[in-house]
């Protein structure tokens, strides 16, 4: 209808299809779908659209999963489709994300996000602090926290945590179907605002103060370690 013009967003949208015509585009489009309609929250629970009902891990996992596919079948490789545990969701109560001030250029935070997402160790973290720090300044405390939540979901992954999330004033972590916390061996870790049963554990985070983070990642080596990890 030639009464009617394109919103900013529906350009956009356009331009990246327009652009996206190299295998994996499908990834891209979405992803760059998501950063025009507002990522919040990387980690969090403040996300839109399709990401609010599978959540930004399942929904960039099934993306990068579909995209594996179709490069080995063009390549003439068996396709894996064995089931995985799924990776832990993680809602912090943090400020969490590449603040457009700090990195301008919405491709470039895309991109960032990307490997962030597909982070599989500590290494690999410390090499993404460093290439922030070194394009783009001293890192804020937004990128600091995105970083630290990124760790937390490598230990919860390591830990058999199906979810972190924050309920109230509680940090809750709650393991897999079929899995239970040993309450004698997590009694290393037991202290005022540290509360278990089998399958929850919570932590009080206004009651722990700034120590929370900390202990959190106490928590999760523990029960790692404890796991045999």
């Amino acid at each position: 209808d030639k009464g009617k013009r394109l919103t900013p967003d529906a350009r956009k949208r356009l331009r990246t299809i327009f652009e996206a015509n190299e295998l994996g585009a499908g990834f891209n489009i979405a992803m760059k779908d998501l950063e025009i309609r507002g990522a919040g929250n990387l980690l969090g629970t403040r996300q839109s659209g399709h990401i609010t009902a599978v959540g930004f891990n399942l929904y960039t996992r099934l993306l990068g999963e579909a995209v594996e596919e179709v490069r080995a079948e063009q390549a003439g490789k068996p396709v894996d489709k064995a089931k995985r545990l799924p990776q832990p969701t993680v809602a912090l109560p943090l400020p969490a994300y590449i603040p457009d001030d700090y990195v301008s250029d919405v491709n470039t935070r895309l991109r960032l996000y990307h490997r962030l997402a597909e982070v599989k160790n500590e290494e690999q973290i410390e090499v993404l602090r460093y290439d922030f720090k070194d394009r783009f300044g001293e890192l804020p405390p937004e990128v600091e926290n995105l970083l630290y939540a990124v760790r937390i979901k490598l230990l919860a992954a390591k830990a058999g945590i199906e979810s972190i999330s924050t309920e109230d004033n509680n940090i809750v972590l709650r393991l897999f179907s079929g899995m239970r916390f040993d309450k004698k061996k997590l009694e290393l870790v037991l202290r005022d605002g540290v509360k278990f049963g089998l399958i929850q554990l919570r932590l009080d985070y206004k009651r722990l103060g700034n120590k929370w983070q900390e202990i959190l990642e106490e928590v999760l080596g523990v029960i790692c370690y404890k796991n045999g990890v």
